[in-house]
Protein backbone atom coordinates (compact mmCIF):
# COMPACT_ATOMS: atom_id res chain seq x y z
CA UNK A 1 0.00 0.00 0.00
CA UNK A 2 1.69 2.82 -0.79
CA UNK A 3 2.08 5.54 1.76
CA UNK A 4 0.42 8.65 0.12
CA UNK A 5 -2.64 10.79 1.67
CA UNK A 6 -4.95 11.67 -0.77
CA UNK A 7 -8.18 14.55 0.10
CA UNK A 8 -11.62 12.70 -0.22
CA UNK A 9 -15.04 14.03 -0.44
CA UNK A 10 -18.07 11.61 0.38
CA UNK A 11 -21.32 13.04 -0.61
CA UNK A 12 -24.79 11.61 1.00
CA UNK A 13 -28.12 13.08 1.67
CA UNK A 14 -27.80 13.46 5.16
CA UNK A 15 -26.24 12.27 8.67
CA UNK A 16 -29.42 10.56 9.75
CA UNK A 17 -29.48 7.40 11.05
CA UNK A 18 -29.87 4.87 7.80
CA UNK A 19 -27.30 2.10 7.25
CA UNK A 20 -25.72 3.73 4.49
CA UNK A 21 -25.00 6.85 6.19
CA UNK A 22 -23.43 5.04 9.44
CA UNK A 23 -21.38 3.08 7.24
CA UNK A 24 -19.80 6.10 5.20
CA UNK A 25 -19.11 7.57 8.98
CA UNK A 26 -17.41 4.37 10.06
CA UNK A 27 -15.07 4.75 6.68
CA UNK A 28 -14.72 8.65 6.69
CA UNK A 29 -13.32 7.93 10.63
CA UNK A 30 -11.26 5.07 9.24
CA UNK A 31 -9.53 6.49 6.68
CA UNK A 32 -8.89 9.34 8.56
CA UNK A 33 -7.63 7.59 11.32
CA UNK A 34 -4.82 6.68 8.43
CA UNK A 35 -3.83 10.03 7.42
CA UNK A 36 -6.03 10.67 4.32
CA UNK A 37 -8.44 13.98 4.52
CA UNK A 38 -11.77 13.41 4.39
CA UNK A 39 -14.92 16.15 3.95
CA UNK A 40 -18.60 15.61 3.93
CA UNK A 41 -21.32 16.67 1.32
CA UNK A 42 -24.65 16.57 2.26
CA UNK A 43 -27.94 18.70 0.71
CA UNK A 44 -30.86 17.77 3.22
CA UNK A 45 -31.37 17.52 6.86
CA UNK A 46 -31.00 15.26 9.54
CA UNK A 47 -27.44 15.20 11.80
CA UNK A 48 -27.77 12.91 14.63
CA UNK A 49 -24.72 11.10 13.48
CA UNK A 50 -22.55 14.16 12.75
CA UNK A 51 -20.68 14.72 16.48
CA UNK A 52 -18.53 11.61 15.61
CA UNK A 53 -17.59 13.13 12.65
CA UNK A 54 -17.10 16.56 14.11
CA UNK A 55 -14.87 14.56 16.76
CA UNK A 56 -12.58 13.30 14.33
CA UNK A 57 -12.30 17.04 13.12
CA UNK A 58 -13.61 15.75 9.55
CA UNK A 59 -15.66 19.21 7.92
CA UNK A 60 -19.33 18.65 7.03
CA UNK A 61 -20.30 20.96 4.10
CA UNK A 62 -24.36 21.38 3.89
CA UNK A 63 -26.31 22.73 1.48
CA UNK A 64 -30.12 22.13 1.70
CA UNK A 65 -31.63 22.01 -1.46
CA UNK A 66 -34.73 23.83 -2.49
CA UNK A 67 -36.69 21.16 -4.61
CA UNK A 68 -36.85 17.07 -4.74
CA UNK A 69 -33.82 16.96 -7.92
CA UNK A 70 -32.62 20.39 -7.22
CA UNK A 71 -30.02 21.25 -10.05
CA UNK A 72 -28.51 24.00 -7.26
CA UNK A 73 -27.43 20.97 -5.13
CA UNK A 74 -25.54 19.92 -8.52
CA UNK A 75 -23.60 23.52 -8.67
CA UNK A 76 -22.93 23.52 -5.25
CA UNK A 77 -21.18 20.03 -5.22
CA UNK A 78 -18.97 21.64 -8.47
CA UNK A 79 -18.28 24.86 -6.41
CA UNK A 80 -16.87 22.76 -3.42
CA UNK A 81 -15.11 20.11 -5.89
CA UNK A 82 -13.20 22.76 -7.66
CA UNK A 83 -12.35 24.62 -4.60
CA UNK A 84 -11.27 21.84 -2.41
CA UNK A 85 -9.13 20.33 -4.87
CA UNK A 86 -10.54 16.75 -3.85
CA UNK A 87 -8.67 13.66 -5.34
CA UNK A 88 -11.55 11.42 -6.15
CA UNK A 89 -15.16 12.00 -4.96
CA UNK A 90 -17.07 8.98 -3.20
CA UNK A 91 -21.26 9.02 -3.03
CA UNK A 92 -23.73 6.36 -1.66
CA UNK A 93 -27.10 5.92 -2.64
CA UNK A 94 -29.05 6.31 -5.61
CA UNK A 95 -29.81 10.26 -5.72
CA UNK A 96 -26.49 11.34 -4.22
CA UNK A 97 -24.90 9.29 -6.93
CA UNK A 98 -26.38 10.92 -9.14
CA UNK A 99 -25.33 14.55 -8.34
CA UNK A 100 -21.97 13.28 -7.66
CA UNK A 101 -21.91 12.29 -11.51
CA UNK A 102 -23.21 15.08 -12.52
CA UNK A 103 -21.36 17.52 -10.47
CA UNK A 104 -17.61 15.98 -11.16
CA UNK A 105 -17.81 14.99 -14.39
CA UNK A 106 -20.42 16.67 -16.28
CA UNK A 107 -20.09 20.88 -16.13
CA UNK A 108 -16.71 21.60 -17.22
CA UNK A 109 -14.84 20.87 -14.26
CA UNK A 110 -11.54 19.36 -14.69
CA UNK A 111 -12.82 15.69 -14.38
CA UNK A 112 -12.48 13.87 -10.89
CA UNK A 113 -12.39 10.17 -10.16
CA UNK A 114 -16.14 9.46 -8.72
CA UNK A 115 -17.17 5.99 -6.94
CA UNK A 116 -20.63 5.32 -6.75
CA UNK A 117 -21.91 3.01 -4.10
CA UNK A 118 -25.50 1.13 -4.11
CA UNK A 119 -26.83 0.48 -1.46
CA UNK A 120 -30.44 -1.22 -2.09
CA UNK A 121 -31.13 -4.13 -4.09
CA UNK A 122 -32.92 -4.69 -7.46
CA UNK A 123 -36.45 -5.49 -6.06
CA UNK A 124 -38.60 -8.05 -8.26
CA UNK A 125 -40.82 -6.02 -9.72
CA UNK A 126 -37.49 -4.33 -10.92
CA UNK A 127 -36.24 -0.65 -11.24
CA UNK A 128 -37.57 2.74 -11.42
CA UNK A 129 -36.54 5.31 -13.99
CA UNK A 130 -34.36 6.81 -11.20
CA UNK A 131 -32.32 4.07 -11.20
CA UNK A 132 -32.46 3.49 -14.76
CA UNK A 133 -31.14 6.85 -15.07
CA UNK A 134 -28.18 6.46 -12.71
CA UNK A 135 -26.82 3.47 -14.10
CA UNK A 136 -26.72 5.35 -17.99
CA UNK A 137 -24.85 7.94 -16.20
CA UNK A 138 -22.42 5.06 -14.36
CA UNK A 139 -20.63 5.05 -17.39
CA UNK A 140 -18.82 7.94 -16.54
CA UNK A 141 -17.80 6.85 -13.01
CA UNK A 142 -14.60 5.23 -12.25
CA UNK A 143 -15.73 2.49 -10.05
CA UNK A 144 -19.28 1.27 -8.81
CA UNK A 145 -19.43 -0.47 -5.81
CA UNK A 146 -22.32 -2.73 -3.94
CA UNK A 147 -22.63 -3.76 -0.62
CA UNK A 148 -24.14 -7.16 -1.55
CA UNK A 149 -22.80 -10.10 -4.40
CA UNK A 150 -26.65 -9.76 -5.13
CA UNK A 151 -26.71 -6.57 -6.00
CA UNK A 152 -23.35 -6.49 -7.72
CA UNK A 153 -24.83 -9.65 -9.99
CA UNK A 154 -27.85 -7.45 -10.50
CA UNK A 155 -25.86 -4.69 -12.41
CA UNK A 156 -23.86 -7.03 -14.35
CA UNK A 157 -26.74 -8.60 -15.34
CA UNK A 158 -28.94 -5.36 -16.14
CA UNK A 159 -26.11 -2.83 -17.05
CA UNK A 160 -23.80 -4.96 -18.99
CA UNK A 161 -21.88 -1.95 -19.72
CA UNK A 162 -20.47 -1.39 -16.02
CA UNK A 163 -19.46 -4.67 -15.61
CA UNK A 164 -15.57 -4.29 -15.59
CA UNK A 165 -16.06 -1.49 -13.26
CA UNK A 166 -18.34 -3.43 -10.52
CA UNK A 167 -17.52 -4.51 -7.30
CA UNK A 168 -18.60 -5.71 -3.70
CA UNK A 169 -17.33 -4.41 -0.61
CA UNK A 170 -18.77 -5.98 2.52
CA UNK A 171 -19.89 -3.32 5.40
CA UNK A 172 -17.73 -2.55 8.30
CA UNK A 173 -18.23 -1.86 12.21
CA UNK A 174 -16.48 -0.82 15.33
CA UNK A 175 -16.02 -3.83 17.00
CA UNK A 176 -14.86 -2.18 20.06
CA UNK A 177 -18.58 -0.61 20.28
CA UNK A 178 -20.66 -3.67 18.62
CA UNK A 179 -19.36 -6.35 20.88
CA UNK A 180 -20.93 -9.49 22.85
CA UNK A 181 -22.61 -8.58 26.29
CA UNK A 182 -21.13 -10.11 29.39
CA UNK A 183 -23.84 -12.78 29.83
CA UNK A 184 -27.07 -14.24 28.20
CA UNK A 185 -30.00 -12.94 28.06
CA UNK A 186 -32.92 -15.14 29.56
CA UNK A 187 -36.27 -13.49 28.83
CA UNK A 188 -39.37 -15.23 29.52
CA UNK A 189 -41.26 -15.70 27.11
CA UNK A 190 -38.58 -14.94 24.86
CA UNK A 191 -37.79 -11.29 23.57
CA UNK A 192 -37.49 -10.54 19.78
CA UNK A 193 -35.69 -7.71 18.23
CA UNK A 194 -36.33 -6.52 14.71
CA UNK A 195 -34.68 -3.00 13.38
CA UNK A 196 -35.93 -1.84 9.96
CA UNK A 197 -38.26 0.74 8.56
CA UNK A 198 -41.94 0.21 7.85
CA UNK A 199 -42.72 -0.66 4.41
CA UNK A 200 -43.75 -3.69 2.17
CA UNK A 201 -40.20 -5.23 1.15
CA UNK A 202 -39.17 -5.26 5.13
CA UNK A 203 -41.80 -7.87 5.47
CA UNK A 204 -43.11 -7.04 8.75
CA UNK A 205 -46.34 -8.91 8.21
CA UNK A 206 -44.69 -12.16 7.90
CA UNK A 207 -43.38 -11.57 11.64
CA UNK A 208 -46.93 -10.34 12.37
CA UNK A 209 -48.41 -13.56 10.82
CA UNK A 210 -45.65 -15.78 12.76
CA UNK A 211 -46.69 -14.28 16.14
CA UNK A 212 -50.26 -15.58 15.61
CA UNK A 213 -48.97 -18.85 14.80
CA UNK A 214 -47.19 -19.24 17.92
CA UNK A 215 -50.37 -18.41 19.88
CA UNK A 216 -52.66 -20.27 18.27
CA UNK A 217 -50.66 -23.45 17.62
CA UNK A 218 -48.07 -23.57 20.37
CA UNK A 219 -49.37 -21.16 22.97
CA UNK A 220 -46.17 -19.13 22.50
CA UNK A 221 -46.26 -15.13 23.06
CA UNK A 222 -42.63 -13.48 22.53
CA UNK A 223 -43.25 -10.03 22.74
CA UNK A 224 -41.56 -8.08 19.64
CA UNK A 225 -39.72 -4.48 20.01
CA UNK A 226 -39.78 -2.75 16.27
CA UNK A 227 -37.15 -0.08 15.96
CA UNK A 228 -37.07 1.92 12.50
CA UNK A 229 -38.55 5.14 11.13
CA UNK A 230 -42.48 5.43 10.92
CA UNK A 231 -42.98 7.10 7.64
CA UNK A 232 -46.72 8.22 7.61
CA UNK A 233 -47.12 8.98 4.06
CA UNK A 234 -47.23 7.03 0.77
CA UNK A 235 -47.31 3.08 0.37
CA UNK A 236 -45.16 2.96 3.85
CA UNK A 237 -47.66 4.13 6.05
CA UNK A 238 -50.20 1.92 3.83
CA UNK A 239 -48.25 -1.35 5.49
CA UNK A 240 -47.55 0.51 8.68
CA UNK A 241 -51.94 0.67 8.86
CA UNK A 242 -52.20 -3.17 7.70
CA UNK A 243 -49.67 -4.40 10.22
CA UNK A 244 -51.49 -2.29 13.06
CA UNK A 245 -55.09 -3.70 11.98
CA UNK A 246 -54.06 -7.27 12.27
CA UNK A 247 -52.18 -7.11 15.38
CA UNK A 248 -55.79 -5.80 16.63
CA UNK A 249 -57.26 -8.35 14.93
CA UNK A 250 -55.02 -10.81 16.32
CA UNK A 251 -54.98 -9.52 19.75
CA UNK A 252 -51.21 -9.24 19.68
CA UNK A 253 -51.33 -5.41 20.48
CA UNK A 254 -49.66 -6.41 23.71
CA UNK A 255 -47.00 -8.16 22.56
CA UNK A 256 -45.82 -5.66 19.68
CA UNK A 257 -44.17 -2.49 20.56
CA UNK A 258 -43.21 0.26 18.10
CA UNK A 259 -39.91 2.10 19.42
CA UNK A 260 -39.36 4.40 16.73
CA UNK A 261 -35.72 5.19 15.94
CA UNK A 262 -33.46 4.74 18.66
CA UNK A 263 -30.04 5.92 18.89
CA UNK A 264 -29.12 2.87 21.72
CA UNK A 265 -28.76 -0.41 19.49
CA UNK A 266 -25.76 -1.98 21.15
CA UNK A 267 -27.87 -2.18 24.20
CA UNK A 268 -31.25 -3.55 22.74
CA UNK A 269 -29.18 -6.39 20.49
CA UNK A 270 -27.85 -7.18 24.80
CA UNK A 271 -31.36 -7.66 26.25
CA UNK A 272 -32.73 -9.56 23.07
CA UNK A 273 -33.11 -13.16 22.44
CA UNK A 274 -32.73 -12.86 19.05
CA UNK A 275 -32.93 -10.69 16.25
CA UNK A 276 -35.33 -11.46 13.17
CA UNK A 277 -35.28 -9.86 10.37
CA UNK A 278 -37.87 -11.06 7.69
CA UNK A 279 -36.82 -8.47 4.93
CA UNK A 280 -36.45 -9.38 1.23
CA UNK A 281 -35.24 -5.76 -0.33
CA UNK A 282 -32.00 -4.40 0.49
CA UNK A 283 -28.41 -4.19 0.14
CA UNK A 284 -26.34 -6.09 3.06
CA UNK A 285 -28.69 -5.09 6.56
CA UNK A 286 -26.61 -3.16 8.83
CA UNK A 287 -28.23 -4.50 11.68
CA UNK A 288 -27.62 -7.66 10.73
CA UNK A 289 -24.20 -7.58 10.88
CA UNK A 290 -24.56 -5.51 14.33
CA UNK A 291 -26.63 -8.69 15.82
CA UNK A 292 -23.69 -10.49 15.15
CA UNK A 293 -20.96 -8.31 16.26
CA UNK A 294 -22.79 -8.51 19.23
CA UNK A 295 -23.00 -12.56 19.21
CA UNK A 296 -26.70 -11.92 19.01
CA UNK A 297 -28.53 -15.11 16.82
CA UNK A 298 -30.48 -13.93 14.06
CA UNK A 299 -33.43 -15.46 12.22
CA UNK A 300 -33.18 -14.06 8.84
CA UNK A 301 -34.96 -14.52 5.92
CA UNK A 302 -33.22 -16.82 3.10
CA UNK A 303 -32.76 -14.77 0.49
CA UNK A 304 -30.13 -11.60 -1.03
CA UNK A 305 -26.85 -12.51 0.61
CA UNK A 306 -28.47 -13.47 3.81
CA UNK A 307 -27.28 -17.02 3.41
CA UNK A 308 -23.43 -15.19 3.59
CA UNK A 309 -24.35 -13.68 6.73
CA UNK A 310 -25.80 -16.52 8.84
CA UNK A 311 -25.07 -19.94 8.84
CA UNK A 312 -28.31 -22.07 8.95
CA UNK A 313 -28.42 -23.49 13.16
CA UNK A 314 -24.52 -22.17 13.13
CA UNK A 315 -24.83 -18.89 13.58
CA UNK A 316 -28.67 -18.32 13.40
CA UNK A 317 -31.95 -19.44 11.24
CA UNK A 318 -33.43 -19.05 7.90
CA UNK A 319 -36.54 -19.38 6.95
CA UNK A 320 -38.70 -18.71 3.35
CA UNK A 321 -39.58 -15.22 3.87
CA UNK A 322 -43.07 -16.07 2.22
CA UNK A 323 -43.90 -18.68 4.72
CA UNK A 324 -45.05 -16.40 8.19
CA UNK A 325 -45.58 -20.64 9.40
CA UNK A 326 -41.60 -21.17 8.46
CA UNK A 327 -40.38 -18.00 10.37
CA UNK A 328 -43.10 -19.21 13.26
CA UNK A 329 -41.44 -22.39 13.27
CA UNK A 330 -38.03 -21.29 13.26
CA UNK A 331 -38.93 -18.67 16.19
CA UNK A 332 -40.08 -21.57 18.15
CA UNK A 333 -37.46 -24.08 17.96
CA UNK A 334 -34.97 -21.05 18.71
CA UNK A 335 -37.23 -20.63 22.23
CA UNK A 336 -36.73 -24.28 22.60
CA UNK A 337 -32.77 -23.69 22.73
CA UNK A 338 -31.10 -23.74 26.13
CA UNK A 339 -29.30 -20.74 27.04
CA UNK A 340 -25.58 -22.46 26.53
CA UNK A 341 -26.58 -23.34 22.71
CA UNK A 342 -28.04 -19.95 22.22
CA UNK A 343 -24.91 -18.59 23.61
CA UNK A 344 -22.56 -21.07 21.35
CA UNK A 345 -24.44 -19.68 18.42
CA UNK A 346 -24.07 -16.07 19.22
CA UNK A 347 -19.92 -16.54 19.90
CA UNK A 348 -20.10 -18.15 16.51
CA UNK A 349 -21.55 -15.41 15.14
CA UNK A 350 -18.98 -12.85 16.26
CA UNK A 351 -16.11 -14.80 14.95
CA UNK A 352 -17.40 -14.81 11.74
CA UNK A 353 -17.80 -10.47 12.16
CA UNK A 354 -14.54 -10.53 13.49
CA UNK A 355 -13.05 -12.42 9.98
CA UNK A 356 -15.92 -10.35 7.55
CA UNK A 357 -17.31 -7.20 9.28
CA UNK A 358 -14.53 -4.91 11.01
CA UNK A 359 -14.28 -1.57 10.47
CA UNK A 360 -10.70 -2.09 9.38
CA UNK A 361 -11.48 -4.55 6.76
CA UNK A 362 -14.02 -2.28 5.06
CA UNK A 363 -11.43 0.67 5.02
CA UNK A 364 -9.06 -1.46 3.23
CA UNK A 365 -11.18 -2.52 0.57
CA UNK A 366 -11.97 1.14 -0.22
CA UNK A 367 -8.55 2.56 0.73
CA UNK A 368 -7.12 -0.30 -2.12
CA UNK A 369 -9.71 0.65 -4.66
CA UNK A 370 -9.01 4.78 -4.23
CA UNK A 371 -5.22 3.60 -4.35
CA UNK A 372 -5.79 1.93 -7.64
CA UNK A 373 -8.13 4.24 -9.63
CA UNK A 374 -5.50 7.43 -8.30
CA UNK A 375 -1.95 5.45 -9.58
CA UNK A 376 -3.04 3.37 -12.15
Amino acid sequence: MTKTNYKFLFVIDNLSTGGAQRQMVNLAIGLTERGHKVEIFCYTHGDLLAQPLLDKNIPIHWAYKRSRFSVDVIFNLRKLIKSGNFDLVLSFLTTPNIYAVLAAKFLKLQPVPVVVSERFCDLPTGIGMIDRAARQLYRMADGIVSNSFHQTNNLKKTSPWLRERCLTIYNGYDLDVFKPADSEPDNEPIKILAIASVSPYKNGMCLVEALNILHERDGVEPTVDWIGQLVLFGDRLDYLNLMNETLKKYRLENQWHWLNQRSDIVEQLHTHDVLVHPSFGEGLPNVVCEALSCARPVILSDTLDHKNLVQNDETGMLFNYQDPADLADKIFKFYKLPIKSRRAMGIKGRRFAEAKLSKERLTDDYENLFVSLLER
